[in-house]
């Protein structure tokens, strides 16, 4: 995910060693502030560390695809037992009995394969926005760090 790769690339680039995703959440005040002050020139007297907000787990995992998987298996069981119950269900037993090769059976059958394929197209979009949302968290976080430090050198 380019986003993701971009808020490594930027944690990176201001001095932190551990950039995985997950290993921002145990990133101090103090850790950022000396970056910071460091990636920048500035004196501990123009960023203590008061002046930062750590990135919290919470906010973290909603950057995660695996926080959403839960959802996605939901939505697709719940998906998954309403084809069965089309497809084998009185209409579906009508479409594939005596007129099978007339093509109802097959038009009945691709219907029923496109709801399931609505259904999961709409929760993958709806998680994919949800992560975004997340990662889009963490990024604002980030820069809001950086504008604080560029804000008192005088860069901004």
């Amino acid at each position: 995910m380019a986003l993701l790769d971009d808020i490594l690339n930027q944690l990176q680039t201001m001095g932190f060693q551990d950039t995985t995703y997950g290993g921002i959440s145990n990133i101090s005040s103090n850790q950022i502030s000396e970056a910071l002050r460091s990636h920048y020139g500035l004196g501990a007297q123009d960023l203590p560390s008061s002046m930062f907000q750590t990135i919290s787990e919470d906010l973290l995992q909603q950057g995660l695809s695996s926080t959403y998987s839960p959802q996605i298996q939901a939505k697709g069981a719940s998906l998954s037992g309403d084809l069965r119950r089309t497809l084998g269900g009185q209409k579906g037993q009508q479409a594939f009995g005596g007129f099978a090769g007339s093509g109802q059976a097959q038009k009945f059958g691709q219907q029923a394969k496109d709801v399931y394929g609505k259904g999961m197209s709409e929760v993958l979009a709806q998680t994919g926005q949800q992560q975004m949302k997340g990662l889009t968290g963490v990024q604002d976080m980030i820069n809001k760090w950086q504008e604080t430090a560029m804000k008192i050198k005088g860069d901004l």
